[in-house]
């Protein structure tokens, strides 16, 4: 898994897996799903790597991975996706509380406003934290 989101992160073509639950067949095609490591891994490895929490401003400000940048999916948009991320193949990883629908929503606007370089935090925030990794509270 690791080996395909660092191809994916660098440009070459590579094969999502389809997220669990009900969310669609068609997002295996916007998105690679990683675990926390993963992250971490990006990371270092991605230079211009984008981290977007897509929850409330109030839960972000509640603990939220650093650095990331608080984009609630109710002002996803275009417009604010290319205030984070002016260029659409940079790497851009979306996560929310629980990996579930606001950031796979916040993919689906970003794939539609054109970025392709996806990736979707499966665990969301509380994997991030349930494995006792860093975090900051405002």
């Amino acid at each position: 898994m690791l080996l395909l989101c660092l191809s994916f992160a660098t440009g070459q073509s590579a094969i999502a897996a389809e997220p669990s639950g009900q969310n669609g067949s068609d997002f295996s095609a916007l998105a690679i799903p990683i675990n926390s490591e993963h992250l971490i891994e990006l990371y270092q490895s991605v230079p211009d790597l984008k981290i977007i929490d897509s929850r409330h401003r109030q839960d972000y400000a509640l603990g939220h991975i650093d650095p990331s940048h608080n984009l609630p999916l109710r002002k996803a948009d275009c417009r604010a996706l290319s205030g984070l991320a002016a260029d659409t193949d940079q790497a851009l990883v979306f996560y929310c509380n629980d990996g579930g629908d606001s950031s796979i929503e916040a993919i689906r606007i970003a794939s539609a406003c054109g970025y392709r370089r996806l990736f979707w935090l499966e665990g969301g925030f509380i994997e991030w934290k349930d494995k006792d990794y860093p975090f900051v509270i405002e």
